[in-house]
C-alpha cells in the first residue's frame, strides 16, 4: 500500500512538473501573447534571481516579490511607468486615471 501512495506522489509530482514547462508562453492582458503592444516592454525571468517582482499598477505601485520563477515572460510597463489594469496603457503613477476615483 505504501508504495502505491509514493508511486502516486511522484507521478503527480512529475506531471505537474511537466505541465509547467509547457507554459512558455508571453503573458498579457491574462492571455498568451506573440508580441507586446508597442508602448510595453518584454520582461523575462532569468531564472537565476530566486524571485519574480510582481507587475506594478495603478492600484498597487509598490514592488512587491509574489514568487519563484523560472522561464516566465509577459508585457511590462518602461520603469517608472505603471500599469492601469482597466484600460490597458502605461501612466506615470501621478496620472493614473484610475487613482483619481479613489
Amino acid at each position: 500500500m505504501l508504495q502505491w501512495v509514493i508511486q502516486f506522489l511522484w507521478l503527480s509530482v512529475v506531471l505537474s512538473y511537466k505541465n509547467h514547462l509547457i507554459t512558455n508562453c508571453l503573458w498579457h492582458n491574462n492571455t498568451c501573447v506573440d508580441e507586446c503592444p508597442e508602448w510595453m516592454v518584454m520582461k523575462k525571468s532569468d531564472c537565476k534571481q530566486a524571485y519574480w517582482i510582481a507587475q506594478q499598477t495603478c492600484e498597487r505601485p509598490e514592488p512587491a516579490l509574489i514568487d519563484v520563477s523560472c522561464g516566465f515572460a509577459r508585457c511590462d510597463c518602461p520603469e517608472p511607468m505603471v500599469l492601469d489594469t482597466y484600460s490597458g496603457y502605461c501612466y506615470d503613477i501621478d496620472n493614473c486615471p484610475t487613482r483619481h476615483f479613489e
